[in-house]
C-alpha cells in the first residue's frame, strides 16, 4: 500500500479576506455592545419623603448589586447617573423599613416607620449631609423636638441633656466649656470664647450674644474635641452648631405652642411656611420667654428690695427666605432680632472676714437659696442679625458662599456685692458689630471626598464700663461717684484658608487630611479714669449715671492699647475602618488654636491645644441599639487664667497654664421594644494643671504670685453619668410619651484656684416629660418638670481681693414645673 500526501498551499489573499471579515464581524458586535450599554444606561431622578410626606434628608439610594448610589438632599431629591434598565433601586436610611424597587425616572418613595429600630440622625458637622454614625467626631445632638418637650428656650439648659457641654454665668457673660476646655474670663472685650459657636454658619464670637433665646430649632450639634481645620480659631474646645428650622418648597404649614408653668412663667412660640410659587418659600417664626424672679429678698424697703429678683423677659423673630431656581441653585437669607429686658443677674456675697493677707483657699460659708439684696439691677440687649447662604452645584463641585453680621447693644446695671447695703456696682454699656464670610469648594468622587475655602471674620467692640461705689454716695453729697472707668476700642480680624480630604484606601479603611492656616490681627485704644475720686485735693470725680468721656480731666490713654497679631497652622489626621455599613472606628490627631489678644496691662499669646483621640460608633442587635464610645487626651499649652488685680486696673489675663486632660466616653441608645427606649452616656475625666504660676487674690491685701500645679481646670468633673428611660402608650388613637432623664456630676470646681467655695458638689438632675400626642401629630399637650430635686447649683464663683474683698456666688434655675401644648397645622 502506498501512502501519497499531498501539500495545499495557503492563498494569501484568501487569508487576508478572511482575517478582515473576522476583524469586522468583531469590530460590529463591540459597536452593538457599546450601543446597547449606551442606550441602556441613564439617569434617574427621585424624591424621597417620611411618614408624613415630608423631604427626608440622607437617605441611601443605590443600585442593588453595585457600588453605585448617593444620598437624597435637603429637599429629599436624589439623582442617580449611569442605572442600567430593568435596575433596583435599594432605599435606606435607619430606623425606616427598606425597600426595593424598579428603578424610574421621576420615582417618588415614601418610606415607612420600622419601629423596632432606631432613628438615622443627619447632620452637618462635616460641612456635608452625612448620618451621624458616619462621622469621625465625638458629638452630642439635640432636637428641636427634644427641646419642646422638656420647655428649653436657653442655651445654658443644653447641659442637661448634653453631659460633656458647660456654662458659666459670670453675670451676663456666658461661658462655654466642652470636655473642661473654656474661656473664664468676664470682661468680653479681654478675651475670645475656646468654643466656637454659629447659628447656620453665622458665627457668634461674644459671651454676651449667647443669652439669645432658642427658638425654632430643627437640631442642635455640639461636636467635641477641636475642630480648628474647619472651624478656625477658638474651636480649641469644640463647636456648638445651632441650625434652625429652614423655608420648605410647596408646602404650606406651621405650629403655635403655649407653655406656663411656675414662677409665672410663661413661653409662646409661632411658626409657618408659606411657598412663593413653586421655587421659593418663606419661613416666619416669633417667640416670647418670660418668669418672675426665681429668688426673694426680704430687705427692708428704706435700703434694699423687698421682692423676687432674677426674673427673665426674652422675645425674637425670625424671617427666612429660601429660593431654588433650578437643581442647582439654592439661596437661603435670615434676619433674626432678639431683645432682652429683665432684672440683671444676680448675685449671692459675703466678706471673709480671717486670714488676712492669704488667699481664702479653706474659706467656708454656707450658701442660701434665698437672699437679702440692695437692688435687683438691670440688663437690656438688643440683637439684630442678617445671615445667609448661597450654593451652586456645578455637577460634581459644589460652591458655597455662607455669611452673617450681628449688631449686639447692651446696657446693664450689674450690682456685685450681693447683699444689702449695696456696696459695688457695675455700670455697663457695651456695643458689637461682627461680621463672618465662608467660601467653600465640596467635592466627592469614587472614594475620595474634599473640600477646601477661604474664611474672613471682622469685629468691632466698644466697651465702657465702670465700677461705682454707692456706699461712698454720703461723702459726695448724695452721688454715687465711678470708683474707675474703662472706654475700650477693639477691632478684631481674622482670615483663614483650609482643606480638608477623605480618600479611600480600600472598601472599608479611609485617611482623612486637614490643614488650615489662621491669621488674627487686632487693635484697641481707649481711655481711662486715670485716679479715683479719693484723691488729693481737686482730683476730677464722676457720678453714675454720666460716666467721663475722652479728654475730659482726670481721663487719659488706657495702658495696654496698642496691635498685635498671631498667626497658627492647625491641623488633622484622621484614620478610620468601616468593615461594615453599621460599624465605624476611628483615631485622630487635631489641634485648636485660640487667639490672643490685650488687656489694660498688656499683650497676652495664643493659646494650642493637642487632641489625641481614638473612638468608634456602632449599630447592633439589628440597628435596636446604638453603642458610641472614644478615650481622648489633651495636651494644652499657654493656657489664658483671669485674675483680678485691684480696682484701678481691673482684670488681667496671663499665659500661665499648661494641663493635661485624659477622658473616656461611652454613650448610645437601645430599642427594648417599638415602645421602650433607653438611653445612656458615661463620661470619665480625669484632668489636672501641670504648670500654673499666676496670680491669686488674697483676703483683704494685693494678689501675690503662687504656684498652683496640680490644680483641676473649671468645669471638670471626674464622672458625668446620664441615664434615661422613654415609653410609649397607647391613648385610643393617638400616643402619651413618658420621659425620663437622670443626671449625676461628681463634685468640681468653678474656678482654677480650686478654693474651697469654687467647689460645687456632687448632684443630681432628673427631668420628667409627659405628652400626648393626636393621631397624625395634629396637636399634643404635655407636661414636664425639671431639676426635680430642686437642688441649688452654682453657675459661677469668684472672689475679689484687696479693697473688694469680696465672694461671689451665681445659681442655677430651682425646680421648673409646666404645661404645655402644640398645635401643628
Amino acid at each position: 500500500m502506498e501512502l501519497i500526501s499531498t501539500i495545499v498551499k495557503p492563498n494569501p489573499l484568501k487569508m487576508k479576506n478572511q482575517q478582515l471579515t473576522f476583524f469586522k464581524c468583531i469590530l460590529c458586535a463591540v459597536c452593538i455592545l457599546f450601543c446597547v450599554s449606551a442606550q441602556s444606561q441613564e439617569t434617574i431622578k427621585g424624591k424621597v419623603l417620611d411618614e408624613n410626606s415630608e423631604p427626608l434628608l440622607g437617605t441611601s439610594i443605590v443600585v442593588k448589586g453595585t457600588n453605585n448610589g448617593t444620598t437624597t438632599d435637603f429637599d429629599g431629591n436624589f439623582i442617580l447617573n449611569n442605572v442600567a434598565s430593568g435596575s433596583t433601586i435599594i432605599v435606606s436610611y435607619v430606623g425606616y423599613i427598606r425597600k426595593e424597587l424598579p428603578a424610574q425616572d421621576g420615582m417618588v418613595v415614601s418610606m415607612e416607620v420600622d419601629a423596632n429600630s432606631l432613628k438615622e440622625v443627619i447632620v452637618s458637622a462635616e460641612n456635608r449631609n452625612v448620618s451621624a454614625q458616619k462621622v469621625p467626631i465625638s458629638m452630642d445632638l439635640v432636637s428641636g423636638v427634644k427641646l419642646q418637650d422638656l420647655g428649653i428656650a436657653d442655651l445654658k439648659q443644653l447641659q442637661n441633656l448634653t453631659p460633656s457641654l458647660a456654662f458659666n454665668q459670670n453675670t451676663f457673660f456666658t461661658q462655654v466649656f466642652i470636655r473642661g476646655v473654656g474661656s473664664d474670663v468676664g470682661a468680653a472685650e479681654l478675651q475670645d470664647q475656646a468654643a466656637t459657636l454659629s447659628i447656620d454658619g453665622e458665627f457668634i464670637n461674644r459671651p454676651v450674644a449667647l443669652n439669645a433665646a432658642l427658638f425654632d430649632i430643627e437640631r442642635i450639634e455640639v461636636l467635641k474635641g477641636p475642630q480648628g481645620t474647619l472651624y478656625g480659631r477658638n474651636a480649641t474646645a469644640g463647636a456648638i452648631n445651632i441650625l434652625a428650622a429652614k423655608p420648605k418648597l410647596n408646602i404650606t404649614d406651621g405650629n403655635v405652642s403655649a407653655q406656663y408653668g411656675n414662677y409665672n412663667s410663661s413661653k409662646l412660640n409661632a411658626a409657618v411656611n408659606l411657598p412663593v410659587g413653586k421655587k421659593a418659600a418663606i419661613r416666619v417664626a416669633a417667640m416670647s420667654d418670660s418668669h418672675d424672679g426665681y429668688r426673694e429678698s426680704n430687705a427692708d424697703p428704706a435700703v434694699g428690695l423687698n421682692g423676687d429678683f432674677d426674673n427673665g423677659n426674652v422675645w425674637g423673630a425670625r424671617l427666612g427666605f429660601l429660593v431654588k431656581p433650578n437643581e442647582n441653585l439654592k439661596i437661603y437669607v435670615a434676619g433674626e432680632y432678639n431683645k432682652t429686658d429683665q432684672q440683671a443677674i444676680s448675685q449671692y456675697g459675703v466678706q471673709p472676714d480671717s486670714n488676712e493677707g492669704q488667699p481664702p483657699t479653706n474659706f467656708k460659708t454656707d450658701l442660701p437659696d434665698d437672699f437679702d439684696l440692695a437692688t435687683a439691677g438691670s440688663m437690656e440687649i438688643d440683637q439684630a442679625a442678617i445671615r445667609g447662604r448661597i450654593s451652586y452645584d456645578f455637577g460634581g463641585v459644589l460652591a458655597t458662599y455662607t455669611g452673617g453680621y450681628r449688631n449686639v447693644d447692651l446696657t446693664a446695671y450689674q450690682p456685685l456685692n450681693g447683699f444689702v447695703p449695696e456696696t459695688f456696682s457695675f455700670d455697663n454699656s457695651l456695643k458689637y458689630d461682627t461680621q463672618s464670610h465662608e467660601f467653600r469648594l465640596n467635592g466627592e468622587s469614587e472614594g475620595f471626598i474634599w473640600q477646601t475655602g477661604l474664611f474672613y471674620g471682622n469685629e468691632d467692640q466698644d466697651a465702657a464700663r465702670g465700677l461705682i461705689l454707692p456706699v461712698a454716695s454720703g461723702a459726695f453729697g448724695g452721688d454715687v461717684p465711678y470708683l474707675n472707668f474703662f472706654d475700650i476700642d477693639v477691632n478684631s480680624q481674622t482670615t483663614g484658608i483650609f482643606g480638608q480630604a477623605t480618600l479611600s484606601l480600600s472598601e472599608t479603611l479611609a485617611f482623612t487630611g486637614g490643614l488650615r492656616y489662621t491669621k488674627d490681627k487686632k487693635s484697641s485704644d481707649g481711655f481711662n479714669i486715670q485716679q479715683g475720686p479719693f484723691g488729693p485735693p481737686g482730683t476730677p470725680a464722676y457720678f453714675y449715671p454720666n460716666p467721663p468721656q475722652q479728654g475730659d480731666a482726670g481721663t487719659g490713654q488706657i495702658p495696654g492699647a496698642g496691635d498685635g497679631s498671631w498667626n497658627q497652622v492647625t491641623y488633622l489626621a484622621n484614620l478610620e475602618y468601616s468593615p461594615t455599613e453599621d460599624n465605624l472606628f476611628f483615631a485622630k490627631v487635631s489641634t485648636g488654636y485660640k487667639s490672643g489678644g490685650f488687656t489694660v496691662r498688656g499683650e497676652f499669646d495664643a493659646e494650642n491645644l493637642t487632641a489625641y483621640e481614638i473612638g468608634t460608633k456602632n449599630y447592633l442587635a439589628d440597628r435596636r441599639l446604638r453603642l458610641n464610645g472614644s478615650i481622648f487626651a489633651y495636651n494644652y499649652t499657654d493656657q489664658q487664667v483671669s485674675v483680678f488685680i485691684n480696682t484701678e486696673v481691673g482684670a488681667d489675663i496671663e499665659n500661665a497654664g499648661e494641663s493635661n486632660y485624659f477622658g473616656v466616653e461611652v454613650e448610645g441608645d437601645y430599642m427594648l421594644s417599638p415602645k421602650d427606649k433607653f438611653s445612656f452616656n458615661l463620661n470619665y475625666l480625669n484632668a489636672e494643671f501641670k504648670e500654673l504660676t499666676t496670680l491669686v487674690n488674697t483676703v483683704g491685701a494685693d494678689a501675690i504670685v503662687a504656684d498652683l500645679a496640680g490644680n483641676k481646670p473649671a468645669q471638670t468633673p471626674t464622672w458625668t453619668i446620664v441615664g434615661g428611660y422613654n415609653h410609649k402608650f397607647d391613648v385610643g388613637k393617638g400616643t402619651l410619651d413618658l420621659g425620663i432623664s437622670s443626671m449625676f456630676k461628681s463634685d468640681y470646681f468653678l474656678q482654677v484656684f480650686n478654693f474651697e467655695m469654687d467647689r460645687q458638689e456632687a448632684y443630681t438632675k432628673t427631668d420628667l416629660n409627659l405628652t400626648y400626642r393626636s393621631p397624625n401629630n395634629k396637636w399634643e399637650i404635655g407636661a414636664f418638670v425639671n431639676n426635680l430635686e430642686d437642688n441649688r447649683i452654682i453657675n459661677y464663683a469668684s472672689f475679689n481681693g484687696g479693697t473688694i474683698n469680696i465672694y461671689n456666688w451665681n445659681f442655677g434655675a430651682p425646680r421648673l414645673i409646666g404645661l404645655r401644648t402644640n398645635f401643628n397645622f
